[in-house]
């Protein structure tokens, strides 16, 4: 992956609590926190998008599904448009974990089990899906909640009967696993902790077998791996919206030196701290 560039804020119009559509600038890069998951549509540009363990790539006129949790995000577009243009449609558990119940059957029969996405997953967009975001733009603008949610769910049901119905069904499977969902709310708190592994397993409450079983069954990842990966993109937001001193990036971000920090640093983004904060002129001690 190429070295971290500077973040450029993102111009965003608030359509309602569940739609937004927003514009980005070709070479940006950012790690976003996704508290609900959500549906990202790409009207023009490219995005990239990684976890611990997976990248999805989304071209204009595709679409994603991102289950919550911490990414990052590189954007780019082409040279015919100034700027990427996206839509997000974000998902509250409650709403999804009614979707689960009420159409179990038709999931399960959608489901394909030699799919293996575990928090991201790309997903086919035809006519009758691109009209029926659309159609959530109209409903959002004459402020009809009820109808708003039928089409939330009439949108989830076109997916699931398109070519990746059954990425999207194993996504929403989890919705249903509250170990998982436990799992990712213990993690999210507690990645930054000085904590053995064994530590980590009886604070969550279970032995040390089961936590790690239940962690690569939720995560795809060993616990160490994602951890590492978080810290790492803790610590990058820090380098590019902070002046901390790196060696203090590198304690705050659970690394035992600055020396650990630099060497995981450059396995991951292929450049240091350092040369990160001379490319954005900030003070690198």
């Amino acid at each position: 992956m190429g070295n971290p560039i500077e973040l450029v804020s993102q111009c965003e119009l608030q359509i309602s609590n569940r739609l937004i559509k927003s514009f980005f600038n070709s070479g940006e890069s950012e790690v976003k926190t996704i508290y609900e998951d959500v549906l990202l549509y790409v009207q023009m540009g490219t995005i990239t998008i990684q976890s611990a363990d997976e990248t999805l790539t989304i071209q204009a006129g595709e679409a994603g599904f991102i289950r919550r949790g911490e990414y990052l995000f590189e954007y780019s577009s082409d040279a015919t448009v100034a700027k990427g243009e996206m839509i997000s449609v974000f998902f509250s558990a409650d709403f999804l974990t009614s979707f689960v119940q009420r159409h179990a059957e038709i999931l399960v029969s959608f489901l394909s089990l030699e799919q293996q996405s575990r928090v991201i997953a790309k997903l086919a967009v035809n006519s009758l899906v691109e009209q029926t975001i659309d159609g959530l733009f109209s409903i959002a603008e004459f402020m009809l909640p009820g109808i708003h949610e039928l089409k939330l769910e009439e949108l989830l049901l076109l997916i699931v009967h398109s070519s990746s119905g059954g990425e999207l069904c194993r996504l929403l499977r989890q919705q249903t696993n509250r170990s998982s969902d436990r799992l990712h709310v213990f993690m999210e708190k507690h990645y930054l902790k000085e904590w053995k592994l064994s530590e980590y397993a009886k604070e969550f409450g279970a032995s040390l077998t089961t936590f790690k079983e239940l962690f690569h069954e939720v995560f795809g990842v060993s616990p160490r791996a994602w951890i590492t990966e978080r810290r790492l993109l803790y610590a990058y937001n820090l380098l590019i919206s902070s002046e901390t001193r790196i060696v203090d990036i590198a304690i705050e971000a659970g690394f035992s030196s600055q020396s650990y920090f630099t060497q995981s640093y450059r396995r991951r983004f292929g450049t240091t701290p350092s040369k990160v904060r001379t490319q954005l002129s900030l003070p690198a001690d």
